[in-house]
Formats: C-alpha cells, sequence, structure tokens
C-alpha cells in the first residue's frame, strides 16, 4: 500500500499531479464556468481535501492522492446538494482504475488487439473487469457522441457539413464530433469556456451512467502516514 501524496510518479505510466495546482486551475474557471451544484457562476468555494486511491497499472497497488471537495452555498440555499469531488480527468468516479488508461485499452480493443493486452494496460488482474471497463468507456462515447451530434445539428451554421461520412469507432466518432464543438464554440466567440477533451467528458458520462449500476470502487481508510 502506498502512503498518501499529492503527487504521483509511475515509471512508464507516469501522473503528473498536484492538488494545489488542480484548484488553482478550477479556480481560475470558476470565473467564467457556472458551478456544477447551482448552475450559477460564482468563485470556488472548498469544502475540504479527501483521500482518493487509484490502481498504478504498472505496480497493481493502490496509490493515494487528495482532491479537492467543492462546497456551495446557494446549491445548500435551495435544498439541492451542496458539496462534489473534483477529481483530476485521470479518474473515474466510483472505480479505481485510470481514465487515461481505460481509454488507451478501449483504442488498442478498437485495433484487434485481445481483452488480455487490454488488462495489461488497465492493470487488472481479472479479465472480467476490464471487459466491464471497456464496456463502460465505449456505452459513455456512445452517450456523448449522440448529445454532440444533436447539439450540432441544432446549430448547423457553426458547424462545417462537407466532411464525408463514414464508419467510426465510438472514440474516433466523438474525437471528431470534439473537434467539431470546439470549432462552433471558436465560430460562436466561446473562447472563455472550458475546452472539453476526451477525457473530461467521458469522466463527465461514466459519473451519470455508473450511478445506475453497483459500485466498483470499494470504499477504505487511506493508509496511516
Amino acid at each position: 500500500m502506498r502512503r498518501l501524496t499529492g503527487a504521483r510518479n509511475c515509471g512508464h505510466s507516469t501522473v503528473e499531479y498536484s492538488v494545489a495546482s488542480f484548484i488553482q486551475s478550477f479556480q481560475l474557471l470558476s470565473q467564467a464556468e457556472p458551478c456544477s451544484l447551482c448552475g450559477e457562476v460564482h468563485p470556488l468555494e472548498l469544502h475540504s481535501c479527501v483521500a482518493r486511491s487509484y490502481r498504478d497499472p504498472e505496480t497493481i497497488e493502490d496509490v493515494w492522492i487528495k482532491v479537492p471537495v467543492r462546497y456551495c452555498h446557494r446549491a445548500k440555499a435551495l435544498g439541492r446538494q451542496c458539496t462534489k469531488r473534483l477529481l483530476p480527468d485521470f479518474l473515474i468516479p466510483f472505480a479505481r482504475m485510470r481514465l487515461d488508461k481505460v481509454i488507451e485499452a478501449g483504442r488498442e480493443r478498437e485495433r484487434g488487439n485481445t481483452v488480455e493486452e487490454c488488462c495489461r494496460i488497465i492493470g487488472c488482474i481479472d479479465l472480467r473487469t476490464a471487459r466491464m471497463h471497456l464496456k463502460r468507456i465505449e456505452e459513455a462515447a456512445k452517450t456523448v457522441a449522440l448529445t454532440l451530434a444533436e447539439s450540432q445539428a441544432a446549430a448547423v451554421h457553426l458547424h462545417e457539413t462537407d466532411s464525408p461520412l463514414r464508419p467510426l469507432t465510438p472514440l474516433n466518432r466523438l474525437e471528431e464530433l470534439l473537434v467539431r464543438q470546439k470549432e462552433a464554440q471558436l465560430r460562436a466567440g466561446w473562447s472563455r469556456w472550458r475546452k472539453e477533451n476526451l477525457r473530461t467528458v467521458l469522466q463527465a458520462a461514466l459519473r451519470q451512467n455508473m450511478k445506475k449500476v453497483p459500485m466498483s470502487y470499494v470504499s477504505r481508510p487511506p493508509p496511516r502516514s
């Protein structure tokens, strides 16, 4: 078991993470992006920083970090959920596997590689776990792609329409739609808003989808320092 830390380097599976830098980036975003709890734009308020673990795919051990918890007094006054954990984009909600590694494994699976190889990339010890995460990432990619396609169809004047139609894998289709969405946002003058990327949109979709299924993330206290 690894000790609690604010940053972690995993050899060839490097993760650069600092809780202080992560909080600073959200403080900047909160100046223009609506709060995820109340829907209004206001300065970031923090409730606390809590321990969170993820699986190191190289050592198959748990790595513990700190993640900030957002607090919103406006949401509390409205009787809504008033706290929310802010996860860096390499984490999956309610799961210990790394999102960046699951995406990498999903790409390899789309290229025809075996589940065993995907299992090694993710850091699983059971093929069923790899299949579960690959299925969830595919479903999340389809969900977000459908949402983006509907949004772009409703604003065709902001999007290029001369691209050829061709069969694409779920992850490739989502990436193409994200590129079009970014171009449309620039045309609409939304340059101050957060630039969504593949990890952040999949993380949000997984958070929603995984509320409907039994959690695979076993909650337990971090190791003593």
